[in-house]
């Protein structure tokens, strides 16, 4: 998610420079200050007795979602009771105002701001549980998101397959906002060298990417790999968060914990192909896109990479089938990690200037 808040405010700094004011909902104004003062970012973040009312009010009703509907199960979705509407005034203020994540379109009653709002959907979120077959989580009821859409609110999907979900949904296409990599010159500096015959998984904590460690761990995938001489390295902060049982077993496998890396740039450069079988969801793929930028083959699903992101990157990407058989997803790694070749990168630089361009074209006013 603070990566596609990086995206997102590196393009209004583009379009209005220092013109950019941000409201922080889920941090405080002083750890906002300081998350933008590490990324270089220069804008400004609002603070004050409304400020910090929204920003109470966002931890009240995320937490309440989390224990309502996630821990205890007592709702299947979260209705917002409590609202802290955008003063009026701040709707002349601004020439523009960009939502980041629909709840808080719906919490801040942005509705009311026209096509002056624009809206990172990020995902496609109602009845999400039941729709994909994913982990209950707090989720936005399909009201709630129509309404949203219907708002009159320009609004974005951050994938071709999420447009292609709320259309069959809603019945309304929305512009895809395409993912850009905060590093993505240090990842584009890495596709004309050799690409390392090492395989690699990276994930952050969350149910899918436990899902697939799970997959990954089974012994006939490792076993394969290990009888090939094929090293199989593991990042990210799943490596926490996973079952103590799926982690001795990948352990047990020979696959090498890596833990949260410090560079994302340098974990790229130690691996020449990334495995992410992800099973049914929706939003972006954050690793599909950085290990494609990176010059890097990508096994996945068609979950994680849909049609757009593979056009961008011709013979980057092979698909497999959800779910898969293991010997045989760990005899096509074998293969490719084998194959590994430099891809350059002519294609990772089309892709980033157009989705720079694009999206600096859907902000402006």
């Amino acid at each position: 998610m603070a990566q596609l808040q990086h995206q997102l405010l590196t393009a209004l700094h583009s379009v209005y420079g220092e013109r950019v004011d941000v409201l922080s909902l889920m941090a405080s104004s002083a750890r906002a200050r300081l998350w933008l003062h590490e990324t270089g970012l220069h804008v400004n973040v609002l603070s004050g007795i409304y400020a910090t009312l929204a920003w109470l009010n966002t931890m009240l009703w995320y937490g309440g979602g989390v224990i309502l509907c996630n821990k205890l199960r007592w709702m299947d979705r979260f209705y917002f009771p409590f609202k802290t509407p955008l003063p009026r005034t701040w709707f002349d203020r601004y020439e523009t105002i960009l939502c980041f994540y629909p709840w808080a379109h719906r919490l801040l009653r942005l509705d009311r701001g026209g096509k002056k709002v624009i809206v990172d959907t990020g995902d496609v979120m109602a009845n999400r549980h039941e729709r994909i077959g994913t982990k209950r989580w707090i989720s936005l009821t399909s009201r709630d998101e129509r309404a949203i859409l219907e708002s009159g609110s320009r609004c974005l999907a951050v994938s071709t397959d999420d447009a292609d979900e709320f259309e069959r949904l809603y019945g309304v296409r929305l512009p895809v906002q395409s993912f850009v990599p905060p590093e993505h010159e240090k990842l584009i500096a890495l596709a004309a060298d050799e690409r390392p015959r090492r395989l690699g998984y990276m994930g952050a904590p969350g149910y899918g990417n436990e899902e697939v460690l799970r997959i990954l761990a089974q012994r006939e995938f490792l076993d394969c790999l290990r009888a090939a001489g094929i090293e199989f390295a593991i990042a990210g902060g799943i490596c926490n968060a996973i079952e103590p049982a799926v982690l001795e077993a990948l352990k047990a496998g020979g696959a090498s914990i890596l833990g949260r890396v410090r560079s994302t740039v340098d974990y790229y450069a130690s691996i020449g192909v990334t495995v992410n079988p992800v099973g049914p969801s929706t939003g972006v793929k954050i690793k599909s896109v950085e290990t494609l930028v990176a010059g890097r083959h990508l096994i996945t699903t068609r979950w994680g990479a849909d049609r757009g992101l593979a056009a961008a990157f011709p013979g980057q990407v092979t698909f497999i089938d959800w779910p898969m058989n293991p010997r045989e997803l760990g005899e096509l790694c074998i293969r490719l990690v084998r194959e590994a070749r430099p891809y350059g990168g002519a294609a990772a630089k089309n892709y980033i200037w157009s989705a720079a361009r694009e999206l600096e074209e859907m902000i402006r006013p």
